[in-house]
């Protein structure tokens, strides 16, 4: 991986927290500066705007909940026991994730009369898990 795309996903990774405690208002530059230990300019050389950044951010955090929640569920054969796993999941396994909590109904709400891109994001995510097939649980 090239320096610059390193560089993206450390910015990613460290900005995830804050707009999944904060919202994307209460995400302030000087937050996500002081998390990167970059300037304004080397985060926005690597994002078009705030906007951006945070649905990637929002993309990221989303991915490692759902990997987190169906972590060992496909090598379970019956449903009903991979629904456990998922429940036994939920409650168990909550190093790794982005802290602030669900960052599906934390960006619904936030987003829900401010930010449409973050909006649509929330509801794909949400239409994505709803529409998962049930061999994948």
């Amino acid at each position: 991986m090239r320096k610059g795309d390193q560089t993206r996903q450390e910015i990613i990774r460290e900005a995830a927290p804050i707009f999944n405690q904060r919202g994307y208002e209460g995400a302030a530059l000087s937050d996500l500066m002081k998390a990167t230990g970059l300037e304004k300019g080397g985060i926005y050389r690597h994002f078009e705007s705030k906007q951006q950044l945070a649905a990637e951010a929002f993309d990221y955090a989303w991915n490692l909940a759902i990997d987190t929640r169906f972590e060992g569920t496909q090598e379970i054969s019956n449903t009903v026991d991979r629904l456990k796993q998922i429940v036994r999941n939920f409650r168990d396994r909550r190093a790794g994730l982005v802290p602030g909590g669900c960052p599906l109904l934390n960006t619904a709400m936030d987003s829900d009369d401010g930010n449409p891109q973050l909006r649509v994001k929330a509801q794909r995510a949400l239409n994505s898990w709803l529409d998962r097939p049930p061999t994948d649980y």
